[in-house]
């Protein structure tokens, strides 16, 4: 069964990271000073852009402040520290910056430069996307969905997530997704999901475009189309997703949406395989042991079953224990070719 890809954490607040994708000083023609900062962070001298920015911030300008904290937090044109950094995005916060209010609240959520705390996280958050602030909106929601710092509130995680998403966020559109997918109650809507999915994965969200691509395969909130699911596989598994790569070797193994190719199937399970996707190593042992896209080889089958089991694949321990059984029952050095017991199924994760 083909994988659709979970939302992780880890990646909810990487995003703060990326803190000069966008202008970082956003009123610079209010004021001098901050207009030259700017200008020194476009051309990339960080060092005349901290010693202009230090200035405006001793001055208690909050904008400063944040600017500031961004340079500290990414070691340029000063030496980095984050402690420091989050210091003055929460004295940026206090005089009401709402980038600084973002900031302080995403390194409250994420611990960095400062111990975790959800509950003042959701504060300064929900401080920041009242003020329309798309990446706080999106955090926020992402606190509702799992009740991290506030009470757990689906409703609230898809109005905080829809805000965010209207206003182009990628990940909250994929957040949306995901919720109405996987609602167990009145928000759940197979529509919505591959709507959502479908804003996401235009944006080039690798997990959106793997998980429109299952929306298509099952037939889920779209008439099922085998062709347009490979297309959305291919996509995400261009940018290096180990479920994508597993699911394209998926279907081109069963034939669906292309032409039936082992060779191509074997092609992509070893792509998702060394990234330790577990479906795949487990894939890869099937089709050793049955000589399917590559010569059959027990030993080979064997050491992918046992890579797979090592990462948690169910079905690769059920092998395992299988052969182990018929080993001390039989005395036999291989087991025999359970190839009904061990065809693959479509797994959604």
């Amino acid at each position: 069964m083909t994988k659709i890809s979970k939302f992780f954490e880890a990646a909810l607040f990487a995003a703060w990271f990326c803190l000069f994708c966008e202008p970082a000083i956003s009123r610079a023609d209010d004021n001098g000073p901050l207009r030259e900062a700017q200008q020194a962070i476009d051309r990339e001298d960080y060092t005349t852009a901290a010693s202009l920015l230090k200035a405006s911030a001793d001055d208690g300008n909050a904008e400063a402040l944040y600017v500031l904290g961004l340079l500290f937090l990414e070691g340029k044109g000063v030496q980095k520290n984050e402690q420091h950094a989050v210091q003055l995005f929460r004295l940026g916060a206090e005089k009401g910056d709402t980038s600084a209010r973002y900031a302080f609240g995403a390194a409250l959520a994420s611990g960095v430069g400062i111990r975790r705390n959800y509950k003042e996280a959701a504060r300064w958050l929900h401080k920041a996307a009242e003020q329309g602030h798309a990446m706080a909106q999106h955090s926020l929601g992402y606190l509702y969905a799992h009740g991290r710092g506030v009470t757990r509130d689906e409703n609230a995680a898809v109005d905080w997530h829809s805000r965010a998403a209207n206003q182009g966020i990628a990940q909250a559109q994929y957040s949306l997704g995901w919720i109405y997918l996987n609602s167990k109650g009145e928000n759940q809507s197979d529509t919505k999901a591959a709507h959502w999915f479908a804003r996401a994965a235009e944006q080039e969200h690798v997990k959106a475009q793997n998980n429109l691509a299952y929306m298509y395969a099952e037939g889920r909130g779209y008439p099922q189309d085998a062709a347009k699911a490979v297309q959305w596989y291919a996509r995400a598994a261009e940018q290096g997703s180990a479920e994508a790569q597993y699911n394209l070797g998926f279907m081109y193994e069963q034939g669906r949406g292309v032409s039936q190719d082992y060779n191509k199937a074997v092609e992509f399970y070893r792509k998702a395989a060394a990234q330790n996707e577990p479906a795949a190593q487990y894939s890869l042992g099937v089709m050793y042991e049955q000589g399917t896209g590559v010569p059959c080889n027990l030993s080979e089958a064997s050491r992918w079953y046992r890579l797979a089991a090592q990462n948690g694949d169910q079905d690769a321990k059920a092998v395992l224990r299988a052969q182990t059984k018929m080993l001390r029952e039989s005395g036999a050095n291989v087991p025999d070719d359970n190839r009904n017991s061990q065809k693959k199924r479509r797994r959604q994760q």
